[in-house]
């Protein structure tokens, strides 16, 4: 397993008549080698503005809220016979606009809005329990399973009220299968799956690992996708198959991080699960979370042409950096 990075130095003449020096990190993924730039110079980052004008016309029309749910949510005629599955004030039922041959929605909390200090640990618990009890019904076959969650505009999400997504294909999506194939290659020649390797790794080198909570250990990623990218490596390696315990690490952990993300002035944020389900012992369920820049009424999109064309990322955060911040906020 090797951290790879090179790096190039740009320099820029300011107004002033200084030349100033950038240093620009391009890093590979331990695992699948596809690079991330990391520049360590953040463009300002607006502070969150009021827009309680529309958390209040949102919610007027919302599907999600308790009043119109029963009524609006599309359902699965398959797997669930046409039912929602509930918990607490968990609601799954079908995408009504499906990625793949299952697609599900998890309403995870009556509320409409929430601030991400608000995000409770039983809101992840119940939706995960849910997404557990729904994928138990699967028939047998190979399945690319994977759990997401987009949170408020600037992270892509269409709907303000709080919600994750479940997705089950027969084809995986290009990610994910870079992350399958690169995993089997170092299955087969270490006979270790690669996340128990990364992080003993992680923990020998220590800039980068940030804690632990139940079950699950936390560090920031070497190439990062985006503002703040933690990964999350549970000690049980199928989704399916996971404790309530491990459950619980996972959703602590992400309320921590959202803890966190807040006390940075963000708002807004991605979540991705791979699971390792139907898949082999050369993989490990692995979760994925960022910050996405901050909404408010003129927020502006983080990913643009090097990411959409090129397919790569820009940090602007050292992750050595913010993985000893994020630290203070699992000691609590």
């Amino acid at each position: 397993m090797e951290f790879r990075k090179e790096v190039e130095f740009s320099k820029v003449l300011l107004p002033n008549g200084s030349i100033e020096e950038n240093r620009i990190e391009i890093r590979y993924d331990p695992l699948t080698l596809q690079t991330s730039r990391v520049i360590n110079k953040i463009p300002p980052i607006p502070e969150i503005q009021g827009f309680e004008e529309e958390i209040e016309s949102s919610k007027a029309w919302c599907p999600f809220c308790p009043e119109r749910i029963e009524t609006m949510a599309a359902r699965d005629p398959d797997l669930l016979e046409g039912d929602l599955l509930r918990k607490g004030e968990a609601v799954l039922f079908s995408n009504i606009v499906p990625y793949s041959k299952y697609s599900f929605v998890i309403r995870m909390t009556d509320a409409h809005y929430l601030d991400l200090n608000e995000f409770k640990r039983e809101h992840f618990d119940n939706s995960l329990l849910l997404i557990q009890e729904v994928l138990s019904r699967l028939d047998e076959g190979k399945y690319y399973i994977s759990i997401g969650m987009n949170y408020l505009k600037p992270a892509g999400s269409s709907i303000m009220h709080p919600h994750i997504q479940a997705l089950v294909s027969e084809t995986s999506t290009d990610y994910f299968a870079r992350m399958d194939w690169s995993a089997l290659e170092f299955y087969e020649e270490k006979k270790r799956d690669f996340w128990e390797v990364l992080l003993e790794k992680e923990k020998e080198i220590g800039k980068r690992y940030v804690g632990k909570t139940e079950k699950t250990a936390w560090l920031s990623a070497f190439a990062p996708k985006g503002f703040y990218h933690f990964i999350g490596i549970p000690e049980e390696r199928e989704f399916m198959s996971m404790s309530e315990e491990q459950i619980s690490g996972i959703s602590e952990g992400l309320i921590r991080i959202l803890r966190f993300y807040r006390s940075k002035g963000f708002n807004s944020f991605n979540i991705s699960m791979f699971l390792a389900d139907r898949l082999g012992k050369h993989f490990r369920t692995n979760v994925h979370i960022l910050a996405r820049t901050p909404f408010d009424k003129y927020y502006w999109c983080d990913v643009y042409f090097p990411k959409m064309f090129h397919d790569e990322t820009i940090s602007y955060l050292v992750p050595e950096e913010y993985a000893s911040e994020l630290a203070e906020f699992m000691k609590v």
